[in-house]
């Protein structure tokens, strides 16, 4: 899922005159997707430009110090309902089918899509993380971000369908 937005974002990034190929990363911060150290190496002129050119396809960037952070809205995935549910990930799609809500919070999507880029194996504690917070929430009669399945679906990897 992460793979697309970076690749958009690469390409931007290939473009501009600089030093050396800027960094790019997913970033920890809970309000973004992806970083990258572009201010260290270029001009104002240059991340300005970069900036404006990402905030044309739906970005949104902000610069920490030696910083862009840079976030967008993730594409909901169009995957089909697995015949297995598999661990902590299959119990969070049980929950969230058997209850349904209708949002995905934002930085619900951000921190699997993150997890997800690094594999299944932080994608199933993030799930187990969730799975113990949806039980709590359906003990007090709360909605479940059921927009969420989707994401969930595609964040495990081919070998686990």
């Amino acid at each position: 899922m992460l793979t697309a937005l970076r690749h958009q974002v690469r390409e931007h990034l290939e473009a501009l005159p600089a030093q050396r190929k800027p960094a790019l990363r997913r970033t920890d911060d809970p309000g973004a997707l992806l970083m990258t150290d572009l201010p260290r190496i270029a001009g104002p002129e240059e991340v300005a430009a970069f900036i404006a050119a990402l905030e044309k396809e739906g970005w949104r960037a902000w610069q920490e110090p030696g910083w862009l952070l840079l976030d967008h809205d993730v594409p909901v995935p169009d995957r089909p309902w697995p015949d297995a549910f598999p661990g902590e990930w299959g119990c969070c799609l049980r929950l969230l089918r058997a209850h349904p809500g209708k949002d995905a919070p934002r930085e619900y999507i951000r921190a699997l899509v993150k997890a997800a880029e690094q594999g299944n194996d932080k994608v199933e504690r993030l799930c187990k993380a969730w799975h113990g917070e949806f039980a709590a929430r359906m003990r007090e009669h709360q909605p479940l971000p059921g927009g969420l399945v989707p994401y969930l679906l595609a964040a495990m990897k081919e070998e686990t369908r």
